[in-house]
Parts: structure tokens; sequence; C-alpha cells
């Protein structure tokens, strides 16, 4: 951690925002970070969240669909269709996580996925 000394800052602006610090139960320090983390993070592409969910089948087409990266989560069969190859996987999906079963097609090999993946019981290869 780096202690800093800022200058400049306006008498009220830092009065309000040490009392949301307080309000919040965090140290002015931990708030500040959280607040540079977000306007350094505000251009990143929003990363969607697919969870809670009993069977999944997901398609190029379902992966392309979205504009940004997909985390599936807490899901307990998950099935990559026919037509995802490595190049559509890699470019949508960050993460896979708490799944028990993944299927995979033949385009897919399972180090490809679970280059991806995190607490996944089975890899299955369709056919």
């Amino acid at each position: 951690m780096t202690d800093v000394t800022i200058r400049g800052i306006e008498d009220e602006v830092y009065s309000r925002f040490a009392a949301e610090a307080k309000k919040g139960g965090k140290a002015i320090g931990e708030l500040t970070t959280e607040v540079m983390r977000a306007y350094l993070d505000k251009d990143l592409p929003v990363t969607y969240l697919i969870q809670n969910i009993d069977k999944l089948t997901v398609s190029k087409v379902d992966l392309e669909s979205m504009d940004g990266p997909i985390h599936f989560m807490n899901i307990d069969v998950l099935e990559f269709m026919e037509d995802v190859d490595w190049t559509v996987f890699k470019a949508h999906v960050e993460r896979i996580e708490n799944v028990d079963k993944i299927i995979v097609p033949k385009t897919l090999s399972k180090f490809q996925i679970l280059s991806k993946s995190r607490n996944v019981d089975k890899v299955a290869t369709k056919g």
C-alpha cells in the first residue's frame, strides 16, 4: 500500500467523503481506493453473469449476442453447442465457476475449457 498526501481538496467535499466512509464502516483510504478503481475501470466492458441454472445449452449465437465477457456460475450442467469453437469461446467466455458438468463439442478441448474454469466437477466431450 502507498501512503499519499493529496493537496487542494475542498473542505466540504472532504468532510462529506469522510462522513460517507464512516457511514459505510470504511476507512477513508479504503473508500478512496474503491473510487479510484471504479474510475479506472469505467471504460472496461460490462461482464455478464449467468448463474443459478439447472441446465443451460449455449450456442455461438448466444455468445456473440453479448457485448461483453460472460461469467457462468453455479450451473448444474453447462453444454456448449457444436458451433462454438475456440475463437468464439476465448473471445466471449470470461470464466466458468462452480459447475457440476460441462459438455463440450469436439471443436473444443477439455484443457481449453479448464483454462477458464474453477470448481468444475466433470468435463465431457459430446459423442
